[in-house]
């Protein structure tokens, strides 16, 4: 089972997280920062359907009954200040620091489940970067923040811990998978190594999660999030933001 520890608990969750590869810290938003959340969010959402992946047909990876948006810093001021939460860059520091002069965001990511999604697929975010071997050590760390609750029942991620340091052959065993029962608020923190997936959602509720992937400065992150939120948007952001995203300042500017 996973271990639960209040966000203000740096060294505990740093602790599961490194031996289980996946830790859930309680409380790590309050809840008016998260309604500013939700309610950002939110018409884009309304706005979307159901299994929008860029996939043409029914994709059992990405979800039939599932709605994923990116580009979220042009859709809310309020997740420029999640990505500089004081715990999370301190979870960078600790996990990603020793290998690189600094950390970038790989993407971005709401993902809404609504009845009827099925389990999605168990997989490791850090096989992106599939040209480094297994076992390997931390290149991504990654949040998913409960913007509503997550229970066994509508979907909350399923974690496998320990499968951080398995070797790539083994498969996870229904007994050796765990949710990440949570309340809104709280995130699960969880390496980019360790086995993972979306749950299924059996209720009238729509679960949904934002995800924030933190990866070593030398890689190519996944979302190029100056095509996803548009120049002007990065630009705009607070600086500490603008070097999470890649924002180079003298770049496009001098183009336009």
């Amino acid at each position: 089972m996973l271990e639960t520890h209040p966000a203000s608990a740096h060294e505990q969750l740093f602790a599961a997280l490194e031996r289980d590869g996946a830790v859930i810290a309680d409380g790590l938003l309050e809840s008016a920062r998260v309604d500013r959340l939700v309610a950002d969010f939110a018409p884009h959402l309304d706005a979307v359907a159901w299994g929008n992946s860029d996939s043409s047909g029914p994709d059992e990876f990405f979800g039939n009954r599932t709605k994923r948006l990116h580009g979220l810093l042009a859709r809310s001021a309020a997740f420029a200040e999640l990505l500089t939460q004081p715990l999370l860059l301190a979870m960078c520091d600790h996990f990603l620091g020793p290998r690189c002069d600094d950390y970038r965001v790989s993407t971005g990511e709401l993902m809404a489940l609504g009845r009827g999604e099925s389990n999605q697929t168990l997989h490791r975010d850090a096989d992106s970067w599939h040209h480094f071997p297994r076992p390997r050590p931390e290149i991504l760390v990654s949040a998913n923040l409960a913007l509503t609750d997550f229970t066994e029942h509508n979907g909350a991620t399923v974690v496998v811990p320990g499968s951080h340091q398995w070797e790539p052959e083994r498969r996870a065993s229904k007994a050796e998978r765990g949710a990440a029962v949570m309340r809104r608020g709280s995130a699960l923190l969880y390496s980019g190594n360790v086995l993972h997936g979306g749950g299924a959602n059996g209720t009238e509720e729509v679960r949904i999660g934002l995800y924030v992937g933190y990866l070593l400065s030398w890689l190519r992150p996944i979302e190029n999030h100056l095509i996803t939120n548009g120049p002007e948007a990065v630009a705009g952001a607070p600086e500490r933001v603008r070097r999470l995203l890649d924002h180079t300042p003298t770049g496009w500017e001098v183009l336009a």
